[in-house]
């Protein structure tokens, strides 16, 4: 039993040997077929790599002008040069960027920008003395500079007691005709002007609100409005600061205003609007567009910003248009 047991684990080792080994013939051809597909995938690899039609795009950064061109018509690849500036005046001449990037493979007559170094930006700083700031600020704003151009970075001016009208510049830091190359910092010295005096509040008690209005405008005086239903239409009822007092620049007065009577057409109201604030007086109009489209001048006067109240009384459907000089700033459709 024992005997016949032992046969039989012998006979089957025996079979799963004869099924591992192949005939010799067999692993000839296998071989022949592995040895045959090598070389014909190194040769397809040699054949690619041997093909006049494609390069490597070299690395060309630090090169001048010249010797970047020359190499990229060696790799018969076409230049396509661009100028910008730098960082450093070293770079002048020199190759400080390219597209494609090297090792990028590319077929012959493609082409490969290649940025050559204007060197730094070297200018000199302008003259605004004797200029208005906010003119100036306008200007500098209003132009596109490039990376050729200079940029200058606005610092907050400082103000001095001075006979020159309000936002003249009176000096500025870096001088004129300084040397840059670079943002820079601008700050300017500008006058305060004559109009910081004293003022006395005049009587504004018992006046239509438009011609109260237009005289606190006219006197740059800032002032705020409260309105109040009595029988004084359209009149000015009530000042915080009676007349006669003497007030400088940061003070404001309030004023109440007698709805005035109207008809149906037309609507009272007030306009509001918080302005940016300016290092000196802009000028601003309030502008009125009737419903067939004619324009009539509402409010003109000057500002250095905050928050304003103007009252109107205007036809239903109007536009209501405020404008930083002739800079359309808000436009209010009244119903």
């Amino acid at each position: 039993m024992f005997k016949n047991k032992l046969d039989l684990i012998q006979s089957d080792k025996n079979c799963n040997d004869e099924m591992l080994i192949l005939p010799k013939a067999t692993i000839k051809a296998l071989l022949l077929v592995i040895f045959g597909s090598l070389i014909v995938s190194f040769a397809i690899f040699f054949m690619v790599l041997e093909n006049k039609e494609i390069v490597v795009v070299p690395n060309l950064y630090s090169l001048t002008i010249e010797d970047a061109i020359i190499e990229l018509q060696r790799k018969e690849l076409i230049p396509h040069i661009e100028f910008k500036f730098s960082s450093s005046a070293l770079d002048k001449g020199k190759v400080i960027e390219q597209g494609p990037k090297p090792g990028t493979v590319l077929r012959h007559g493609n082409k490969v920008i290649i940025f050559i170094s204007k060197g730094a930006i070297i200018n000199r700083v302008d003259s605004f003395i004797g200029k208005n700031i906010d003119d100036v600020i306008i200007n500098l704003k209003a132009n596109s500079f490039d990376n050729s151009k200079l940029l200058y970075h606005i610092v907050e001016p400082l103000e001095v007691e001075s006979e020159l009208p309000r936002g003249i510049i009176i000096r500025q830091n870096p001088s004129p005709g300084t040397q840059i190359s670079s943002l820079t910092d601008l700050q300017f010295l500008i006058s305060k002007g004559k109009d910081r005096l004293d003022k006395h509040v005049k009587n504004y008690i018992g006046i239509y609100y438009k011609d109260a209005i237009a005289s606190l405008l006219n006197d740059n005086i800032s002032f705020d409005i409260n309105l109040a239903n009595t029988g004084d239409f359209g009149n000015i009822v009530f000042q915080s600061i009676p007349p006669g007092t003497k007030i400088n620049e940061s003070d404001k007065i309030l004023i109440t205003i007698a709805k005035p009577k109207l008809d149906n057409k037309i609507i009272f109201g007030i306009l509001t609007y918080k302005l940016r604030q300016h290092p000196s007086y802009v000028d601003i109009s309030v502008r009125l567009k009737s419903l067939d489209g004619e324009n009539s001048l509402i409010y003109s006067f000057k500002s250095k910003g905050g928050l304003i109240k103007l009252p109107y009384e205007v036809y239903k459907g109007s536009t209501i248009e405020l404008y930083i000089y002739d800079k359309l700033i808000n436009k209010t459709v009244v119903n």
